[in-house]
Formats: structure tokens, sequence, C-alpha cells
């Protein structure tokens, strides 16, 4: 009998290794340039009273893609490096997504001992002592295979070498992805910044394929684990206070733009938009509604915001140049009352004491001193994190070069102090707490000192009359 099976010649084997990974990549990439072109062609496709071309509103869209990168764009007027926050999420997700498909693919190619994830095939069975099955009505009992199995799946470390090839491949073809684009659309009146283009397009690529390969391959918990506990620990409390900073931020900011309804929609009837060009601010709203947030949590901490020549601080707010952009009426117009200090305490409150909680629950049966160091860490890395996430929501918007946004530094070190404060207060009441609890009479309180002098005296004074009766 003849075996019909053809092994692949040179292309197909150069195709499904390169070009697949590769046309993948930037079909991932092309799709948020589409959608922003989709909807800035349907903005001035439906304005009778624009006098740009559909090459104008084409430039515009892809300056808008670029800016998500990263990118700066320098104009006649001034520059432009302002990163909407929202936008940036289309690089990572695309990034992402061609990272786990990559990896997704090989990770059938890859021997059985190299995979992060679990074969294919029945799981195995569960059993009360290992190699017996387990009982009906009885659970598994440790040591049997299924957990056998589940611990030893998650102690594989990842295929670190087809991880590197594969995030080397995505990110390096995104990247050059986007400096082609930048290089076409670049126009005297529009020039896109070179560097800037290749090193956001290449932070923002690394970052989702890392991820996304170390998804694909399902090793992206043994590849956490693999990071010793000195990282680990510092790290999850951190980002811990993080989010739980961002989330109050966020709700804070829902609740002032519930308050300013009225303002935001006299201005936004004030620039007479209409219902196509209300479509479009809306969605230019939403894309820097991240940045706003973050604006918000610079607030709170203390440092502010710059608004294009002026400041926005709880003591004291000096008017400057806003866009044309309704929810710029939500700012604050005046220093906030003295009372409303004590809410704006409430958010480092929260996060510091979800980071000292964080590092205790990381650091069961670790000294106290050692809880304590590690939490003045994770102070400074949630400061960092502060500083990163807050100097990249703010920049420059033309005209004059006039900056919006907060200081990334000042941010970070006010997040950093106000983190450690609160946690290493928390800490010491937490610990002074379990001591209590664990030890009551050796504290060495004078309440409880007393109580133990009594007691003693009772007892020799008890001891000495029995001795004088006998």
């Amino acid at each position: 009998m003849v075996d019909e099976r053809i092994a692949p010649g040179p292309l197909t084997a150069l195709w499904a290794r390169l070009g697949r990974p590769v046309v993948s990549a930037v079909a991932t990439s092309a799709a948020g340039l589409v959608v922003i072109q989709f909807i800035v062609l349907v903005v001035w496709g439906t304005d009778t009273s624009s006098a740009a071309g559909p090459d104008d509103a084409a430039r515009v869209g892809a300056d808008l893609w670029l800016l998500a990168h990263g990118a700066t764009i320098h104009l006649s007027a001034g520059s432009v490096d302002f990163l909407p926050v929202g936008l940036a999420v289309l690089p990572l997700l695309a990034a992402t997504t061609a990272g786990h498909r990559r990896a997704a693919g090989n990770v059938e190619r890859l021997p059985a001992s190299a995979r992060g994830r679990r074969p294919r095939g029945p799981r195995p069975e569960q059993s009360g002592q290992p190699g017996e099955p387990a009982q009906p009505g009885h659970p598994a009992q440790p040591g049997g295979p299924a957990q056998t199995a589940r611990l030893s799946r998650a102690e594989i470390p990842p295929p670190w070498r087809a991880v590197i090839r594969d995030v080397t491949l995505v990110a390096g073809t995104q990247t050059v992805f986007v400096l082609v684009i930048a290089l076409i659309v670049s126009t005297p009146a529009a020039r896109p910044d070179v560097f800037t283009v290749v090193v956001g397009a290449l932070a923002f690529s690394l970052s989702g394929a890392v991820i996304g390969v170390l998804s694909g391959y399902g090793a992206l918990r043994s590849a956490w684990r693999a990071l010793p506990a000195s990282v680990r620990v510092p790290a999850t409390a951190a980002l811990t206070a993080f989010t739980s900073m961002l989330a109050a931020a966020a709700f804070g900011v829902a609740l002032v733009l519930a308050a300013t309804l009225p303002e935001i929609a006299a201005t936004d009837r004030g620039l007479g938009a209409g219902v196509v060009g209300g479509v479009g601010l809306a969605a230019i709203q939403l894309a820097i509604l991240p940045n706003l947030v973050l604006w918000a949590l610079a607030y709170t901490l203390g440092p502010g915001f710059a608004v294009g020549g002026g400041f926005v601080r709880p003591a004291e707010v000096q008017s400057g140049l806003f866009p044309d952009l309704p929810v710029f009426a939500a700012l604050p117009p005046g220093p906030l009352p003295r009372p409303g200090w004590l809410v704006l305490a409430v958010v480092p409150l929260i996060a510091g004491t979800m980071l000292a909680l964080s590092v205790r629950r990381g650091m069961v049966g670790a000294p106290h001193r050692d809880r304590l160091r590690t939490t003045l860490v994770a102070a400074g890395v949630g400061g960092l994190l502060l500083m990163v996430v807050t100097q990249l929501s703010a920049g420059r918007l033309g005209s004059g070069s006039a900056r919006f946004g907060p200081s990334g530094w000042l941010v970070g070190l006010a997040a950093a102090a106000e983190l450690a404060a609160v946690a290493v207060v928390v800490s010491g009441v937490a610990e002074l707490a379990s001591r209590r609890a664990g030890q009551p009479f050796e504290v060495g309180s004078v309440r409880t000192a007393s109580l133990k002098r009594r007691l003693q005296s009772s007892s020799s004074a008890s001891e000495r009359a029995t001795r004088r009766h006998s």
C-alpha cells in the first residue's frame, strides 16, 4: 500500500514557521488601525462642513494610532506626545493576541516534558492512596495522582527558548509594521518622530507578547512561581495597592462626572458639534477617560496635575488653556475645602492597608522585621509603578507645547511615602494584635504585669498561712 502522505516542501515549512506568524502579527496590529480609521472616516464623511479630504482624514486616524503606541507627532504649531490610555489598549491587545496564537500553535510541537500545560487526554483518577482509585464518597487524599499531576504541572518550567523566539518574532514584526506606517503617513505638516515610534511600539509589543506567549504555552503560573519570594511578595502587594487606588480614583471620577453632568452638557451644547460630531467627541473623551482617572489619583495624593499652563491641586487651582472637550468642565473650579481633605485621605488609607495585609498574607510565620522591610519595598514598588503610569498619562497637545497631566516623579514620591506610612502603622497594629491573641500574658503591659504580681503575692501569702496552721 502506497503512503499518500507527502512531506512538506521547504516553502511550506518556511510559511508555517515564519510566514504565518508574521502575517498573524501584522493582521492583529492592523486591526487597531482599521478600528480607529473607521471611526475617523465615519465622522469625516458625515460632516458636510469639513473642508478636509479623505487623505487628511486617513492621516489623522493613522496619527491617532501612532499616538496610541507612544509616538510623538511634530506639527507646525508644536509637538503632540499625549498618550490616550484608552487607545493604548489596542497595541497591547494586538501583541497579546498574536503571541498567544503563536505559542498555542507551537505547543504541540514541544516535547511533553517542556509543556507548561496539561497534556490532552483523560484526567488522572482521584484516589485515596497513590496508585489506588478513589472510592465513592471519599475525597482524594494528598499524594494521590490527581494532586501529584497538578503539582508537577505547576513545577514545570516554561520553555524559555521557545518563549524568547516567539516574543522576538511577534514584537519585532509589529514594531516594524508600526514604523512602516509612520514612514508612509509622514508629511512636513505632521511628522512622526521615528525614535519615539520605535521605542513606544517595541515597549507595547514586548509587554503584550510576553504575556500572550506565556499564556499560550500555559506557563504564566509557573513563570510567576519561578520568581523568588522576595520578588513575588512585594510585587503582589504593590499591585494590590495600585489596583485599589485606581478603583477608588475611578469611583471618585464617576461621582464627579455625575455631579457635574449639567455643566458638561452645557459645554457640549455650546460647541454645536451636532449628532455625528457629538459621537466623535464622545469617542475621544472615552479614549482619555483612563487619563482622567490617573489625574484624579494624582490630585488625591497631593501633587495634582497641569492643565495648559495652569495646574489643579487640592490646595490651589490656577486655570489654563483647556481643549474643546466637554469633560474638562468637571475640573474643580477652586481649592478643595478643608473637610474634603479627609475624603482624599481615604484612598491612601485603603491602599496602605491592602498593601500591609498582602505582605502579611505572603509572609506567614516570618519575623516582624522581615515583614516590615518587605512592606517598605512594596511601598517603593507601588510608588514606582504609579510614577510610570502617571508619567505616561501626561503629555503635550500642540499649541505652545502646553503640558497636560501630572508629574510622574512627584506622584511616585507622594504615593511611596503615603503607602509606607499607612502600611507600617497597619503592620505594627496587626502584629501587636496577633501577639496579644497568641500570648495574652506576655505583652509587657502594666495591667498584665500588675495582675501577675497580685497573683504571685496572693499565692505566697496562702502558702505562708498554710505553713503556720500546720
